[in-house]
C-alpha cells in the first residue's frame, strides 16, 4: 500500500505519523506539511486574528506548546539523545521519506506532487486545511481523516478544550472518510476515551494521539481486507466549535480546566 500523509506538525500528529511509519515500513511514500497557521492568512494576519479572537493567554499557551516541541528536539540532539517522538525533519532524514511544505494542499503544484507519489490512500493527520475534491478523489482506495473527538460531536477546532470546558465525561477519536466539509464524512472507526478527574488539555491530547495511532493502523488493515465500513454520521447529534473566545476560556477555568505544564510535554517527548 502506498500511503501519503497530509499533516500539520505537532507533537501529537508526529506521534501518529511515526507510529504508522514503524508498523508499515516502506509504505509511507510522502508527507505534505501544512505551512500555514490559519488557512488563507499570512502568519502575522493569523496571529492578529487569534489575539483578537482568543486573547494573549490562549495564543501564549499554543506558542509555548509549539516552541517547546521544537526546542526539546534540539536539546535532545545537543546532548546526544533521540526524542521518542521525532519531528518531520528527523523523520525525513531517518527514513528517507520526502516532506513537502504547502500553504494550500489543493494548489496545482501540491496536487502535482501528490499525483507523482501515486497514493493508494491519503491520510489527513491533524491537517489544518480543508481538503477539496481533486485531492479526495486522487487515491485509489480513499482519503481519511483522524479527528480527536466522538464525531459528530465536537467537530472543528481544538476539541480537547471544548470537552473540558463543557464538563463532558467522555471523548474519543474518530477515523472517518473525507468529504468536502470539515469532519462530516462517514465513519470507519471510533474509540471512546473516558475523561479523567485530573485531565488536562495536554494529557487528553496525548492520550487521543495514542488512540489515534492505533485506529490508523486498524483502519488500514480494514481497507486492505476489503469492504471497509462507511457509517453515516447522525446530524442530530452534531456540534461544531471554532477557536475559543474569552468567555469560553473563562468557563473553562471556572470548571477547573488546566492546560498542563511544560514538564508534561517533556515527559511525553
Amino acid at each position: 500500500m502506498r500511503i501519503v500523509i497530509l499533516t500539520y506538525e505537532s507533537l501529537y500528529a508526529n506521534l501518529m505519523t511515526h507510529h504508522l511509519i514503524q508498523v508499515r515500513p516502506g509504505q509511507v511514500v510522502g508527507i505534505v506539511r501544512s505551512d500555514c497557521l490559519i488557512y488563507g492568512r499570512s502568519l502575522p494576519g493569523a496571529l492578529w486574528y487569534l489575539l483578537r479572537r482568543t486573547g494573549w493567554r490562549f495564543v501564549g499557551r499554543k506558542a509555548l506548546e509549539l516552541f517547546q516541541t521544537r526546542a526539546m528536539g534540539y536539546a535532545f540532539r545537543l546532548i546526544g539523545r533521540t526524542p521518542r517522538i521525532p519531528g518531520l525533519r528527523e523523520i525525513q532524514a531517518r527514513y528517507g521519506i520526502p516532506v513537502v511544505g504547502s500553504r494550500d494542499v489543493n494548489a496545482p503544484e501540491t496536487l502535482a506532487v501528490l499525483r507523482a507519489w501515486q497514493p493508494d490512500v491519503i491520510l489527513s493527520i491533524y491537517l489544518n486545511q480543508l481538503i477539496k475534491r481533486a485531492v479526495i478523489t486522487l487515491p485509489r482506495l480513499g482519503c481519511l481523516n483522524i479527528h480527536p473527538a466522538l464525531l459528530p460531536r465536537n467537530r472543528g477546532l481544538f476539541p480537547y478544550f471544548w470537552v473540558l470546558a463543557n464538563g463532558e465525561r467522555e471523548t474519543g477519536v474518530t477515523l472517518h472518510w473525507v468529504d468536502e466539509k470539515f469532519d462530516t464524512g462517514p465513519i470507519l472507526l471510533q474509540e471512546v476515551i473516558p475523561v479523567q478527574p485530573n485531565e488536562t488539555i495536554t494529557s487528553l491530547a496525548y492520550r487521543s494521539a495514542v488512540v489515534g495511532a492505533r485506529l490508523l493502523e486498524r483502519g488500514l488493515d480494514l481497507i486492505e481486507a476489503g469492504n471497509p465500513p462507511r457509517i453515516p454520521q447522525d446530524e442530530r447529534e452534531a456540534s461544531y466549535h471554532s477557536w475559543p473566545g474569552r468567555k469560553d476560556q473563562r468557563r473553562f477555568r471556572e470548571r477547573g480546566g488546566r492546560y498542563g505544564t511544560v514538564f508534561d510535554l517533556a515527559r511525553y517527548m
